[in-house]
């Protein structure tokens, strides 16, 4: 139903026009003036605005300007109701300020609805010529962006061709019986270095002997990439073949400037994954929003499968940012026990003092502060499910109040001399080796063996390259949702940027891999994500340290320590993590020690001891 206001200082011309759209299909706002029809308008929506000139304190002119003026109510048809314009100068003021038209009073009711209705229709038309020619930009747009990349790849083409031709001509090594040198130019020598006659080509430099191995093996069409003089790498193409004595012709040919564009061209070209065969998966359960069909992910979804309808205790190991809590929560909502309560608890991002408190509740007074009694989670959680996150991080103390809960479900309040029942399944997770932690005296052995009735383990992501591809595609979809994208969204991925992602070792897994994503929609890219939309230590291929914090202090052995310490070693063990686990999360030093299973007071603790 069209919306219509209308603005007069007089009641009585408000009233008349009122009773002349009574009963039509329109809805009537009535404003008593130019103020208060401008606060309508800022709190409500119009299709027509009916609007007096003459009127006190705001005529209909300043009113109409102040409309004209705001975004909300620029393309508002407004009519304008007027005993008479001053003269033909005033009414040519009203259409320049944007008037559509404007009625004589006293109005005609008939007349009065066919300019409304004429004045809707025109709006509808405009609106959907706003629409049709917002579309045709956008497609305007996108053939530009396609005649631009093939402008790009077609010269890029050429450019091709042209690099192959100066790489006909290849540089010629000659090689003995022995593989030691029989002759060898100026152009073989600036591709790796001095190669005096007679000496064996293994022993002429590093470069050589990387060249030595692939004439050994009787190298044909391989590449061979060597570092050049400036700093950038030179790839040569190496073939081999042997002459009647016994002897070796090594070709060698640069393609650095050939593999250079073949580069860029394959950055255009969007990836397609592989065709994965699913015969025999139709109708089998997958765990909730976890994606993957890598055999190590079949398997862990099996033993899911087959234990999200019971209640037993269930330990689930993997490496920071796996994905435990997904396998935790599908545990509990993919199973029959869903409507219960699930309650996840970071063990490490509580303080130690208060663990014992947030489990198992406190009695008023038990401590300072307790000002009232409290239920811990474990009353919270009685008949579902509780998932314990890092529970390596847990105190001696608070490790036999689990292990009590687990033998006979016995919760006891902090201060409370009386013991409490509760019906809960516990799910725990950590990133490290309990059994070593059990040996080392960090952990208790039968807390241990309460906890591993069943062992569930999450693979990280350098495990299950195979499902990158797929991860990128739910991570790419999950961005065009988040930051609005669906009506121009990222499409595709390019080859080059999917062969740098599946090179990463992935150190921070699958969360890591989520993470660059959402960094190249923050920083805006285009239908296609590229390799420029990676950030540069993933196109290296090399996890960076966190800026400020030199490599050389990250592992004292290469500073001098021994490495036959058993301290050193584990601290150097330690400061790795630390240092990727910052730069994962830029620095966030709380962050950092939750996504490492440490307490605040234990992490600051460890940043002082290793000199960070």
């Amino acid at each position: 139903m069209a919306r219509i206001l209308v603005v007069d200082d007089s009641q009585e011309n408000l009233a008349l026009i009122e009773l002349f759209l009574r009963g039509t299909e329109f809805d009537i706002v009535l404003a008593p003036g130019g103020h208060r029809a401008l606060e309508l308008c800022r709190e409500q929506s119009f299709d027509v605005i009916l609007l007096d000139v003459m009127m006190p304190e705001i005529d209909g002119l300043e009113v109409l300007r102040r409309l004209k003026d705001d975004p909300r109510t620029a393309f508002v048809p407004v009519i304008f109701l007027t005993g008479h314009f001053a003269d033909e100068s005033e009414k040519l003021v009203a259409y320049q300020l944007g008037a559509v038209d404007y009625l004589q009073k006293p109005v005609n009711r008939d007349e009065l609805l066919a300019r409304i209705r004429v004045m809707l229709r025109l709006e509808q038309a405009r609106s959907r010529l706003d629409r049709e020619n917002a579309a045709l930009r956008r497609q305007l747009e996108a053939r530009e962006e396609a005649l631009g990349s093939s402008s790009e790849l077609l010269a890029d083409l050429q450019a091709l061709r042209r690099a192959q031709a100066r790489s006909h001509e290849p540089v010629v090594l000659l090689l003995d019986a022995d593989r030691a040198i029989a002759a060898a130019g100026a152009d073989a020598e600036a591709l790796l270095g001095e190669l005096p006659v007679g000496r064996p080509l293994q022993a002429c430099g590093h470069a050589a002997a990387r060249l030595a191995r692939l004439v050994q093996e009787g190298a044909r069409d391989v590449d061979l990439t060597l570092p050049g003089a400036d700093g950038a790498a030179t790839v040569v193409q190496v073939r081999v073949r042997r002459d009647r004595d016994g002897g070796w012709i090594v070709l060698l040919h640069d393609l650095t400037a050939v593999r250079d564009i073949e580069h860029r061209i394959d950055d255009r070209e969007p990836f397609v994954p592989a065709v994965v065969s699913r015969a025999g998966a139709e109708g089998s359960y997958s765990i909730t929003d976890f994606v993957g069909r890598a055999p190590a992910v079949l398997e862990l979804t099996d033993k899911v499968g087959r234990l999200r309808q019971t209640r037993s205790t269930v330990l689930i190991h993997g490496e920071t940012g796996t994905g435990k809590e997904l396998v935790a929560r599908a545990l509990h909502f993919d199973g029959s026990h869903r409507g219960a309560p699930f309650i996840p608890l970071h063990c490490g991002a509580i303080a130690p003092e208060l663990v014992e408190s947030e489990l198992f509740g406190h009695e008023r007074g038990a401590f300072t502060g307790a000002q009232q009694s409290r239920d811990g989670l474990f009353r919270a959680a009685d008949g579902g499910t509780i998932f314990l996150d890092e529970i390596a991080e847990t105190s001696p103390s608070v490790q036999v109040k689990l292990l009590r809960v687990l033998q006979r479900g016995e919760i006891r309040p902090v201060g409370s001399s009386q013991a409490r029942i509760v019906d809960v399944r516990i799910l725990a997770a950590t990133n490290r080796d309990l059994l070593q932690m059990v040996r080392d005296g960090l952990f208790r052995e039968d807390l241990y063996y309460r906890l591993e009735v069943v062992t569930l383990h999450v693979p990280p992501l350098r495990e299950r390259l195979e499902d990158l591809p797929r991860l990128v595609e739910h991570f790419v979809e999950l961005g065009n949702r988040r930051h609005d994208r669906m009506a121009e969204p990222v499409r595709a991925v390019s080859r080059g940027a999917m062969e740098r992602l599946l090179g990463y070792p992935w150190p921070g897994n699958v969360r890591e891999l989520e993470n660059v994503v959402e960094r190249a929609f923050a920083l805006g890219i285009g239908e296609v994500l590229q390799e420029s939309d990676l950030p540069l230590h993933v196109v290296r291929g090399q996890p960076e340290l966190v800026p400020g914090l030199g490599a050389e202090s990250a592992d004292p052995a290469a500073a001098g320590g021994s490495t036959t310490d058993l301290r050193s070693q584990r601290d150097a063990a330690e400061r790795r993590a630390i240092l990727r686990a910052l730069q994962d999360v830029a620095g966030d030093k709380l962050a950092a020690a939750q996504r490492l299973g440490m307490s605040r007071s234990t992490f600051y603790r460890r940043l002082k001891e290793l000199g960070l």
